[in-house]
C-alpha cells in the first residue's frame, strides 16, 4: 500500500470511533493513554521495524499523540539484514507520521544502549509484541526491561490482538503497510530466512502469492520464517 500525504486528525478520530465497537482497540487506547499520562511525549519512543504489528502500534500512537497535541514521536529502527522494501517503507512511514526516525545498525541491546546515550530522556518503549510471538508467555502490557538490559518501561499495546485483528485494523483504517505483505509474506524477519507463506500460493497461478490478509489459519503466520 502506498503512502500519500500525512496522518490527519480525521484519520485519528476514526480510530476513536472504532474503539467504541471493538474492545481490543479500546483496550489498546486505554494502555496508550495511560502511557501518555505517565510519561511526557519526549520520554516515549516506538520500536519500529516496518512489520505489520508495530505499524498498527505506530498508527495508534501517532493518532493519539495528534489528538492530544503532543510533539512528534521518536521511532527506533534497528537495521539488520533487512529487505529493501522494508527500508523504503520505514522511510516513507517516517514522513507520513511526521516522526523522528533514529536508525541504528547493530544488535537490539546495543542499539538501545546507544539510543539512551543519545537521548537519556527516553523512558518508555511502545512495542508491537503479541501473545504467541516467541518468548511472550509471561508478557504484560507494562513491563520493565529484564536485568542486564537498558532500563526502560516496555509498553505492549496489542498484546491480545490476533493476526486477523491486526489486518482488519490496517485495512479498515487504510493504514499504509510494507509492500511485501501483498506478495505473500506474513511475518517479516531477515531477508536470508524470510519467505512468502506457501499457504498463500495463488491456486490460479502457482508463481504468484495472495496478500497476507488472505491467510485463513493465523497459527501459520510464521510459516515463511526460517
Amino acid at each position: 500500500m502506498t503512502l500519500h500525504n500525512k496522518l490527519t486528525r480525521e484519520n485519528a478520530e476514526k480510530i476513536m470511533e472504532s474503539s467504541k465497537k471493538f474492545p481490543h482497540i479500546n483496550n489498546s487506547l486505554k494502555i496508550l493513554n495511560k502511557c501518555f499520562d505517565m510519561y511526557n511525549s519526549d520520554e516515549i519512543f516506538v520500536s519500529f521495524n516496518g512489520g505489520k504489528d508495530c505499524t498498527a502500534v505506530l498508527h495508534l500512537a501517532a493518532s493519539v499523540a495528534l489528538l492530544r497535541n503532543f510533539s512528534s514521536l521518536t521511532c527506533l529502527y534497528v537495521i539488520g539484514d533487512t529487505f529493501p522494501e522494508v527500508d523504503d517503507f520505514v522511510e516513507k512511514a517516517a514522513q507520513y507520521y511526521n516522526i523522528k526516525l533514529i536508525k541504528m545498525k547493530k544488535p537490539i541491546k546495543a542499539a538501545l544502549n546507544e539510543l539512551l546515550l543519545v537521548d537519556n530522556n527516553l523512558k518508555a518503549c511502545l512495542m508491537g509484541v503479541r501473545k504467541g510471538d516467541p518468548g511472550t508467555d509471561c508478557v504484560e502490557s507494562f513491563m520493565n526491561t529484564d536485568p542486564g538490559w537498558p532500563k526502560l518501561m516496555r509498553v505492549n499495546l496489542i498484546l491480545d490482538w490476533t493476526y486477523n485483528q491486526v489486518w482488519e485494523f490496517l485495512l479498515k483504517h487504510n493504514v499504509p503497510y510494507c509492500s511485501l505483505y501483498d506478495k505473500g509474506y506474513t511475518s517479516l524477519g531477515d531477508k536470508n530466512n524470510t519467505f512468502p507463506n506457501e499457504l498463500l500460493k495463488n491456486p490460479n497461478d502457482p508463481l504468484q502469492y495472495l496478500p497476507a490478509y488472505k491467510l485463513v489459519d493465523d497459527s501459520t503466520e510464521r510459516n515463511g520464517r526460517g
